[in-house]
């Protein structure tokens, strides 16, 4: 029941999603009804069901027949994903929503990072306080943990002078340390990320896919070390940690 019902909020949440990541970028207020990004045309209710409207539609809007991107159900079933790692990895209901909600919106900056290469502080704020509610009712919260990662970015961000990297990831790397718990995890993190990202970009630029010029969004190689140290930390048995 648990598994099926986080499906459910995560296909909800999903469906938020896109408009997170249509809107935030461009300081658009969240609240209204959704509409066509082509015609402008507002949704109706049917038109707003996770993946299912998409499939009806057949990837089109009713209104001006533009094609929908795959995108929106893309995210959809993403963040149903999570919501079902988060039921599977802990059989608590406010454990696995405070877990669910921090992936969840830790996705959404991924996504907004890629398209735009910023990170929205309306977005890092509620991704810290979720992070920390998950940390404190795991009894995992430390400061050094949470400090840690943000003194890390702290520092890049006074050497480089802001070009390295942006203040956005000194709060972003707040949450990752409330989320990664003690400070080993926090390490481990961060070790991580730097690690995955130096292969990634190694061959992207071996590929020419990427250029020394080029501004590489960072946010997802920071989501995948805390995913790696929570799978690590947890497996998929609930309440299971170091």
């Amino acid at each position: 029941m648990l598994i099926a019902l986080f499906a459910v909020l995560g296909l909800a949440f999903g469906s938020f999603s896109t408009v997170l990541i249509e809107r935030v970028p461009q300081s658009k207020s969240v609240g209204g009804r959704s509409q066509c990004p082509k015609c402008n045309v507002p949704l109706r209710i049917h038109e707003l069901i996770p993946v299912i409207s998409f499939l009806v539609q057949g990837g089109t809007c009713r209104s001006c027949g533009s094609r929908i991107g795959i995108l929106y159900p893309a995210v959809e079933l993403l963040s149903a994903a999570i919501f079902v790692w988060a039921a599977l990895l802990h059989s608590d209901f406010w454990i696995a929503l405070a877990l669910a909600l921090a992936l969840w919106l830790l996705a959404v900056m991924c996504i907004i990072d890629l398209q735009t290469k910023t990170i929205a502080d309306a977005l890092n704020i509620p991704f810290i306080i979720t992070s920390i509610i998950y940390s404190l009712l795991i009894g995992q919260f430390t400061w050094l943990g949470l400090l840690l990662p943000c003194m890390f970015f702290g520092v890049l961000w006074v050497l480089g002078r802001g070009k390295w990297i942006g203040s956005g990831d000194i709060l972003l790397g707040i949450g990752i340390g409330a989320l990664a718990g003690d400070w080993r995890s926090a390490m481990a993190s961060l070790m991580i990320t730097y690690i995955m990202g130096a292969l990634i970009l190694s061959l992207l630029l071996m590929t020419g896919r990427v250029t020394r010029k080029h501004h590489v969004a960072f946010v997802p190689f920071i989501a995948l070390g805390i995913i790696i140290v929570l799978v690590l930390k947890t497996g998929l048995s609930p309440n299971t940690f170091w």
